[in-house]
């Protein structure tokens, strides 16, 4: 019976959503890099050191397009990734071969007559695994020896990115982005690398939103989600846009609040244990 009251003061503990110094300091930081990502990522001149990333943030999100168009049984015809031009996957044979019945109070284009389930899962899918992968970023961000297992991933992604380039700054930007992940593991044992992390997770939480305001400003080449899905679907764009950025909001507080309740250790215990993973 001890036993089982001893779990459950245990339980409730680590359910407790009061932050320690350690984690407000870590919902600061994740808080700033929202505004600190949209600065970076629609400032002229600076949008170009950061491409780098940017392609790594891209390619993940349009990587979860294709694998929800082929699940649905379509055919990939076009994967572009460009920080400039923006993300594009073409997916061809998700459309209906039967149109449906148009709304005779309305002008559907052709995309909204033969839209189907398939197209719609395809397209949220992007949305969707953005959210997930900034999800575990900023949950990581909560933990040292997390971040130290989550920057493994971002070091592999930002070698992906270096396949696409095509302009020797692309290579710049990678190379320093590397230079840093690699830099931050010698210091006090890797504790800076969360703030990397949650970089990283603000990043992609909010893909969907850096994207639609990048071709409002920039006017790129390939739409946004918001603008696939107002064609496909007839909503307006600014309307997906507040669907997806409250969900995205809602993603970065549930983050925030399992980082909180997960990673329940006093700074002293955390340092240690990041003393103890791979040591440096």
């Amino acid at each position: 019976m001890k036993l089982d009251i001893d779990h459950i003061q245990h339980l409730a503990a680590r359910a407790d959503v009061t932050p320690n110094t350690f984690q407000t300091y870590t919902i600061v930081a994740a808080c700033l890099f929202i505004p600190i990502t949209a600065a970076i990522w629609h400032t002229p001149h600076v949008r170009d050191a950061f491409v780098g990333p940017k392609v790594f943030v891209i390619f993940t999100h349009e990587m979860f397009h294709v694998l929800a168009g082929v699940l649905c049984g379509g055919r990939l015809h076009a994967f572009v990734i460009d920080p400039n031009l923006g993300g594009y996957t073409g997916v061809s044979g998700l459309k209906r071969t039967v149109p449906r019945t148009p709304d005779p109070y309305s002008l559907p284009t052709p995309e909204q007559l033969f839209w189907s389930p398939s197209v719609v899962v395809t397209l949220l899918a992007g949305p969707l695994g953005s959210a997930i992968i900034g999800f575990l970023y900023i949950f990581a961000g909560f933990d040292i020896v997390a971040s130290k297992i989550a920057s493994f991933t971002i070091a592999l992604g930002l070698l992906v990115a270096g396949a696409y380039a095509m302009h020797w700054i692309t290579y710049m930007s990678v190379f320093c982005s590397e230079a840093i992940l690699i830099g931050l593991w010698f210091g006090a044992h890797g504790s800076a690398l969360r703030f990397l992390v949650l970089f990283f997770g603000a990043m992609h939480l909010f893909y969907t939103l850096w994207d639609y305001l990048e071709d409002a400003v920039f006017g790129k080449t390939h739409p946004s989600d918001c603008q696939e899905l107002q064609r496909n679907l007839g909503l307006s764009a600014e309307a997906w846009l507040a669907f997806i950025f409250l969900f995205e909001a809602l993603v970065f507080m549930a983050a925030t609040l399992a980082g909180i309740c997960v990673f329940k250790k006093t700074p002293e215990e955390m340092y240690a244990n990041a003393a103890g993973f791979l040591p440096t």
